[in-house]
């Protein structure tokens, strides 16, 4: 099975995984454009503060309990059996596209979610295993927006195609159409249907309409132009009696929910595009957010404005980053998203803004590091952010720095290729060309250096850097680069000794070439060069003696002895099916853990070299990094934008006693 391809087996982390924590990355967000996010769970999750949102090509069910609302109890779930505190979220893989849109059904057993490529895929959420029900190809672009009928027997589904648009209502449970639907003549981006019977869709579009239809089988009813501008959202009153959509004209517009009459245009409640609302339990209230960086709670039908918050005046959402593109109410209480993808709980105390927020990464996890005490874990991504895990509570921070992006005010301006944790210090190189140090404590870039040329990967003593560039390898030291000495090969990875004295670097060529290296001044010498793999030699590392190294291409794991270059381990350790991304040596150097893109992380023992443990479908899209914490309990990033910790303990004593 190719790593895109999913089912039943990997649409989740297989149960019984030992799998301790569990990061989900933050929503998926884009400049001008509503995110659709959800805290109504239906009747099976009710008491839970539940949040379910998409974030590339994952649905997140995330539960807010204690990272929000700050309670300590974590009950026992479906998706967290174990009532781990840790586990955060469940987090859905059964799509092969971005996901756009997730949203549960009424009884809340059920989760319908949505793909860039026109696929609806309803699923279990009560099951172990997710399985899915339905699996329709509804259109042949983008999925927009789907809604739930009150009876969660029908589901309508809005979106585009090649060169129509699209608006339909299916059964859920065959993918049968209830009847023709159309109605707009520009992209359709959001739809909701009335949850009571005479059953009523409404949806709105690019064309700065709004389309009422009555049914099963829905046909269009009217069309309803009080818009000036792109309709951004459309909800219905729980109670059904109204329906609101809301635009980018800044218009908020009440409806009858039944008839879709219409009652009151508010005008003026926002200075910039508006994205979305959401309703409260009690149907009382109103809950909207812009562009200009506010969250408006309204009462209705008056549409008064009963509270502002305004994200501005916030830290966490500087730039053009505090841009408001989702809310929602989850258990009575508001939520907002940012265009830099915070999750916000906003507090209902006038006086200030945010109770708390849920910071992270939106898109694929690029490099680890962990300081001295394992206290802290500093992770980086491709949209060039960098983020501070704090060990303890799991909770996570940014580190802002000064590069172009007002948005998520990243540390870098690209990717980052390597992180590490340095005197105290963060060390981290970037596509942008740059090495840049930052300070854990203050959160932020304090110094930046430009490099000669695009780094590749880099290492770190307790305090020298050594980068490896595209052409040449450099040391680096309290904001300096020292020295620099060109190379001939294509680089891949590389490692340092404990002692500091030996630098590896792996080639394309599959050869192994060292340097003997001063700690002090961060001279460079070439030593040797062995050709140890037929492959490119993508993954190093050496054991916490530095007696040996391991090395890794796309499909083999060898062990070599430093002293004479002999091998341990050669040709046995073969069981990766794509490259080779990562090791990582336990701390008394008897285990070693590897990880690749083909979503597998393996530890074996050179003790007992025909025995190895095995974990399949770890991180979506591959494993980008791995590293063993204290007492065998291993982290391991991904692609997928997850942060998880596995406790190996067991697994490693039963399988190699």
């Amino acid at each position: 099975m190719s790593s895109i391809e999913t089912d039943a087996s990997n649409c989740t982390i297989p149960i019984g995984s030992p799998i301790t924590a569990l990061l989900p990355p933050l929503p998926s967000t884009v400049r001008g454009e509503a995110t659709i996010i959800s805290g109504d769970c239906g009747r099976f999750n009710a008491g839970r503060p539940l949040l379910v949102y998409p974030s590339g090509k994952l649905v997140v069910v995330r539960e807010l309990g204690v990272e929000l609302f700050g309670s300590s109890e974590v009950a026992t779930t479906v998706d967290n059996p174990k009532a781990l505190p840790g586990v955060r979220a469940l987090v859905y893989r059964g799509h092969t596209a971005t996901v756009t849109v997730a949203k549960f059904s009424p009884s809340g057993r059920y989760v319908a979610s949505a793909d860039i490529r026109g696929k609806l895929r309803v699923w279990a959420y009560d099951h172990e295993e997710h399985l899915c029900k339905l699996e329709l190809q509804a259109f042949p672009g983008i999925i927009r927006d789907v809604a739930w009928d009150g009876e969660g027997k029908r589901i309508t589904i809005v979106g585009e195609g090649s060169k129509s648009m699209y608006t339909k209502c299916v059964q859920w449970d065959t993918g049968v159409q209830c009847g023709p639907m159309g109605g707009h003549t520009k992209r359709v981006i959001t739809c909701d249907m009335r949850q009571k019977r005479p059953f009523r869709i409404m949806s709105g579009g690019e064309d700065q309409k709004c389309v009422f239809f009555s049914g099963p089988p829905f046909k269009i009813a009217s069309t309803l132009g009080e818009h000036s501008g792109t309709v951004n959202c459309v909800r219905f009153s729980h109670n059904s009696e109204y329906v609101v959509s809301v635009g980018s004209d800044k218009k908020v517009v009440l409806y009858e929910g039944k008839t879709g009459g219409v009652i009151q245009v508010f005008e003026g409640k926002h200075t910039g595009s508006i994205y979305s609302c959401s309703w409260s339990e009690d149907d009382t209230k109103l809950l909207t957010c812009s562009a200009d960086k506010t969250v408006n709670l309204m009462s209705i039908p008056d549409g008064n404005i009963l509270k502002t918050w305004n994200l501005q005046n916030e830290k966490l959402y500087s730039g053009r980053g505090g841009m408001a593109v989702a809310c929602t109410f989850c258990e009575g209480r508001p939520i907002v998203v940012g265009v830099n993808g915070i999750v916000s709980l906003l507090d209902d105390d006038a006086e200030n803004c945010i109770v708390k927020a849920l910071c992270g990464h939106q898109v694929g996890i690029t490099a680890i590091a962990i300081d001295n005490k394992g206290d802290q874990i500093f992770t980086s991504d491709s949209d060039g952010l960098i983020c501070k895990v704090n060990g303890a509570d799991l909770s996570i921070s940014r580190i802002t720095g000064d590069s172009t992006n007002d948005i998520t005010e990243a540390a870098h301006g690209g990717i980052v290729k390597s992180v590490a944790f340095v005197d105290g210090l963060i060390i981290s190189t970037g596509f942008d060309d740059m090495i840049r140090t930052s300070c854990p404590q203050d959160e932020r870039c304090i110094s930046a250096v430009k490099l000669p040329a695009q780094p590749v990967t880099s290492v770190s003593g307790a305090e020298i850097t050594f980068i490896v560039t595209v052409n040449s390898i450099l040391s680096f030291k309290k904001g300096k680069l020292l020295k620099n000495i060109t190379i001939s090969f294509d680089p891949l990875c590389c490692a340092l000794n404990s002692d500091e004295t030996i630098l590896c670097v792996g080639s394309r060529d599959g050869y192994l070439r060292s340097f003997c290296v001063s700690k002090t001044d961060g001279e460079i010498k070439e030593s040797n060069a062995l050709s140890l793999h037929t492959k490119p030699l993508t993954a190093l590392a050496f054991s916490p003696d530095g007696s040996k190294i391991a090395s890794g291409d796309t499909k083999d794991v060898f062990v070599h002895s430093v002293a004479d270059w002999s091998s341990l381990c050669k040709g046995r350790w073969c069981f990766h099916t794509s490259t080779i991304t990562g090791f990582s040596w336990s701390k008394d150097g008897t285990i070693l853990a590897s990880c690749g893109a083909d979503e597998n992380i393996f530890l074996w023992n050179l003790e007992k070299k025909m025995r190895r443990v095995h974990y399949p479908f770890t991180h979506r899209g591959g494993v980008t990094g791995i590293a063993f914490l204290n007492d065998f309990k291993l982290l391991s990033v991904g692609a997928d934008g997850c942060i998880c910790t596995w406790d190996v303990s067991e697994d490693i004593k039963s399988k190699f006693g």
